[in-house]
């Protein structure tokens, strides 16, 4: 386990507010969440850093110790954040926007395009890696926005649901199934799946998985640590098929196709939402954020600090007890 800065401000809210129930409330988080991040936190350093009582949480002598230092790290982060955003600022306004599907087609194509449009004259940064890497990046306010699949999300941050992106198939031009225009997921049970463990690949996955987790065949599964783009190429050569976005339609490549999947009537959907932090002022990212919520508005009733809910896959099984 890496210690991240999450883990640093949930303990020093617990120890700040003297309860759990107290810190998710001022985090805007549940209070298994907060638990679940000072218990790793505990496992990773080796001792307990709170009593629990009933009148609420306590440090112990050690826990005193390491909120201090914890303090000063948060400090030092903090620090360092607004001398880089500053430095940002001097050499001009820019947006950092990290993602990690594709843009050949689709929503974040059309918001991008729209976006500059409105702004041509401001300069952007694109960045990709996991959803987990651009996440850090958030926090460490080396980018101003991500646009990340919104299946089991935990960001205690401001957050957006955005837009539903269809699972399409991706067959060999010459499969047998490559003349049906709509696939049910049941016809793909005795197929072998080329999978990313890079995302959005780690959600292909977990879709493919509970699709087709009830039949009698388990999924054949092949993973390789490149991005789902680069595996196209293998599928035309008849080493498997893909699960991928709908955004990825754009990109033509000769041998393959591209099929719709549905389950039980209906399409199997990847959820997005977009990711920030609310303390960043930049402007850019205000502007951003206004054309986000113009197109894609939250009709979801819910705090504005609560991350969207989990099982973000529609026209699917919630595989969550």
């Amino acid at each position: 386990m890496t210690i991240e800065t999450r883990h640093l401000r949930y303990a020093i809210a617990a120890l700040e507010q003297g309860s759990i129930r107290k810190a998710a409330l001022k985090l805007g988080v549940r209070q298994m969440t907060v638990v679940r991040h000072i218990e790793a936190l505990e496992n990773h350093v080796g001792y307990s850093l709170f009593t629990r009582r009933r009148d609420g949480v306590h440090p112990t002598d050690d826990g005193t110790t390491f909120m201090q230092a914890a303090r000063r790290i948060l400090q030092d982060m903090e620090s360092l954040t607004a001398h880089t955003r500053s430095s940002r600022h001097k050499r001009g306004e820019r947006i950092a926007i990290g993602f990690y599907t594709s843009v050949s087609t689709g929503n974040l194509r059309a918001t991008l395009t729209e976006f500059r449009n409105r702004y041509p004259d401001l300069q952007w940064r694109l960045v990709g890696g996991t959803r987990r890497e651009l996440l850090a990046a958030l926090e460490r306010g080396h980018i101003d926005i991500a646009i990340v699949t919104a299946g089991e999300l935990n960001w205690p941050e401001g957050s957006l649901p955005l837009w539903p992106e269809r699972c399409i198939a991706v067959l060999p031009a010459k499969h047998p199934l490559a003349g049906e225009a709509v696939l049910e997921w049941m016809m793909l049970k005795k197929e072998r799946f080329l999978v990313s463990s890079l995302d959005p690949g780690q959600e292909l996955t977990r879709i493919i998985r509970v699709c087709l987790g009830r039949s009698s065949h388990h999924p054949t599964l092949i993973e390789h640590d490149i991005p789902l783009a680069s595996l196209r190429p293998f599928v035309s050569e008849d080493r498997g098929i893909m699960i991928d976005c709908e955004s990825s339609t754009g990109e033509t490549l000769p041998g393959i196709v591209y099929r719709e999947l549905r389950f039980e009537n209906g399409p199997s959907e990847v959820r997005f939402a977009a990711c920030w932090l609310r303390s960043n002022p930049s402007r850019p990212l205000s502007a951003f954020l206004s054309l986000l919520r113009e197109r894609y508005p939250d009709l979801i009733p819910r705090t504005s600090s609560e991350p969207p809910a989990n099982g973000a896959v529609s026209g699917t099984p919630d595989p969550s007890p």
